[in-house]
């Protein structure tokens, strides 16, 4: 057969393609079938450790259950020693470092961010996050409802995410980035737990709940989909400094349980990745439309805003610059108020290279610049406060939960 006819032949009848999946599949696969087929193939896996981690714990107190996760991050062997062996085998699974990940290696990663930390995290909001909820993971969220009910929450923890694991040495065994990683990967297999085991969710259409297929495609878009939109809107990361912020998520994906057959290892693999992802996926519905749209009205309460009319007007702004990032076409899909966005990056670009460039001349401008970005970062996602806790939620749905 000859190598076209190889990129070209169908895939092994074997592979179950979720309804929802079927159109976007066929469609994917002429671009890159092996990518395709492998995405596809993950729409159905979930978690076995951590699905296993969490059903081990089913019936204990909540307040147990925070005890003991709580035991297990800090290394407490004292409180850790009667925890479930499922759970135990995830945390001694997840502090065993894989053999590609140098901590030290991936510090111009954590560079390049803190020369730029705000626009990386407009990046994260106005582009990846967006992009996210584009796809059917949005589902997961809606049915639950811990995005519309706890928007402004849950950005804050995507931030939050974003800064721990971009401070040198975050991903240690020891580190917050490497204990919020693991958090998340608990969170999502209960939420895949209840889900499951509920009469809102149809496998048969959609998958399993929270794929593996849709977190190694979330690490892509806060890694490789970031940093392009930060370079479109004025920050000069190097092809070095770029490849380490990949890897610092690549090593993050891992933790929240991205099986190596889904792992990105690159740059150019983790924009592949999102490319022939999104493709598979069907067109936005109308939980992706709640979402985005939920996501772009939490930024302004996030940064502190709260008179209603100064809260309208920059989320115009974030939509004008989410728009200008992900394009006309996506955002009319997703329902977006119409709005030109002619010149805006070029503007956004040269605005923050002349800023730059101004401050080069005394350099301890351009050092307090970043500090008062970054400290502001810090105070938006309430990293000093008790913000997260290792609690699961108890139940499917939030207005149930309340916190947790």
């Amino acid at each position: 057969m000859s190598t076209r006819q190889e990129r070209f032949a169908p895939q092994p009848p074997e592979v179950f393609v979720p309804t929802a999946y079927r159109t976007g599949y066929e469609r994917a696969r002429w671009a890159d079938p092996e990518l395709a087929h492998r995405y596809i193939e993950h729409t159905t896996k979930g978690d076995p450790l951590a699905d296993a981690a969490v059903e081990s714990m089913v019936g204990l107190p909540q307040k147990r259950v925070h005890e003991i996760i709580t035991a297990g991050m800090e290394e407490d062997a004292a409180g850790f020693r009667d925890a479930p062996a499922e759970l135990r085998e995830l945390m001694e699974s997840s502090s065993i470092q894989p053999d590609w990940f140098d901590s030290k290696a991936v510090y111009p990663g954590c560079r390049a961010f803190h020369a730029d930390s705000d626009l990386y995290v407009q990046a994260l909001v106005g582009s990846s996050i967006v992009w996210g909820f584009t796809t059917l993971i949005s589902k997961s969220f809606f049915t639950t409802g811990r995005l519309t009910d706890h928007g402004v929450r849950r950005l804050r923890q995507n931030i939050r995410q974003l800064i721990e694991i971009m401070i040198p040495g975050g991903l240690e065994r020891h580190g917050e980035g490497w204990k919020l990683s693991v958090r998340i990967r608990l969170i999502h297999a209960q939420v895949r737990y209840h889900l499951r085991r509920s009469d809102e969710w149809d496998e048969e259409e959609v998958g399993t709940p929270i794929h593996i297929g849709h977190v190694s495609l979330a690490a892509a878009n806060f890694s490789a989909r970031v940093i392009e939109a930060a370079r479109r809107l004025g920050a000069e990361p190097t092809a070095e400094e770029s490849e380490a912020f990949v890897q610092i998520w690549r090593y993050s994906a891992h933790l929240m349980g991205v099986p190596e057959t889904i792992l990105f290892t690159s740059e150019a693999e983790a924009l592949e990745l999102c490319r022939v992802a999104i493709a598979c996926e069907p067109r936005p519905t109308i939980e992706g439309i709640v979402m985005a749209n939920a996501l772009v009205n939490s930024a302004p309460v996030v940064i502190g805003i709260r008179k209603p009319r100064e809260r309208q007007h920059l989320a115009n702004y974030v939509y004008r610059v989410s728009r200008a990032l992900i394009g006309d076409e996506l955002a009319d899909k997703l329902n977006y108020p119409p709005q030109s966005t002619r010149g805006l990056l070029f503007y956004l670009r040269n605005k923050r290279r002349l800023a730059r460039r101004l401050r080069s001349l005394v350099p301890r401008w351009e050092a307090k610049a970043k500090v008062d970005r970054f400290t502001a970062l810090v105070d938006n996602s309430q990293l000093r406060d008790p913000l997260i806790s290792y609690r699961l939620p108890p139940k499917l749905h939030s207005d149930e939960t309340q916190t947790w």
